[in-house]
């Protein structure tokens, strides 16, 4: 079941405010409260959604994923797998996580990550083009503004991969409001 994840993106941009993040929250509120969101979001297109799923324990922990069609002892349709990773020195083994050879084959994929400046974000596309071989991944890039100084990422990069070809793209940006994030579209703000 393929997926409309710009749409997905939109939602999660539009909604961003209603997370109450701060710019005072530390990583780990940001990854709990973003992978929530997105469980929520799961159960009520009426999918199951799992945390730190494992496949049966045949693959290393994924941080969400969303399965349907249950027929009582298996599961049949692998809707998501989504990662949300804070560190950039992790960004290149969370695209391994989510383009890798596995027994089960997700049919669309979502990638969180924040990243130290726009060159990198370049740099993990490249990378990225090379290993998907899915026909709906959405990468999602965070980062800092060059010249800024700030606490928190302002500028949200999303991109659309389908079988190593990017085919959309979309820019989002943060600000705070009393210290309050939200995420908006340059022609919304």
């Amino acid at each position: 079941m393929k997926l409309d994840l710009m749409k997905l993106f939109d939602g999660y941009v539009r909604n961003y405010h209603t997370f109450n993040l701060t710019i005072h929250h530390g990583k780990h509120s940001f990854t709990m409260t973003e992978i929530e969101r997105f469980s929520r979001l799961g159960s009520m297109l009426g999918f199951f959604p799992y945390t730190e799923d494992t496949c049966n324990a045949t693959n290393r922990p994924m941080d969400l994923t969303w399965w349907g069609n249950y027929d009582g002892e298996y599961w049949h349709d692998f809707v998501l797998h989504l990662e949300r990773e804070n560190y950039f020195k992790k960004d290149e083994e969370t695209l391994d996580k989510l383009f890798c050879e596995r027994e089960y084959t997700p049919s669309n994929i979502i990638g969180i990550m924040n990243v130290r400046n726009h060159e990198r974000i370049e740099e993990l596309l490249s990378q990225a083009k090379t290993m998907c071989k899915v026909d709906n991944a959405l990468l999602i890039f965070k980062t800092t503004s060059s010249g800024k100084s700030q606490k928190y990422f302002d500028e949200v990069y999303a991109y659309l991969l389908n079988t190593r070809k990017i085919v959309e793209s979309k820019t989002a940006y943060v600000s705070d409001i009393s210290g309050t994030l939200y995420m908006y579209y340059e022609n919304e703000k």
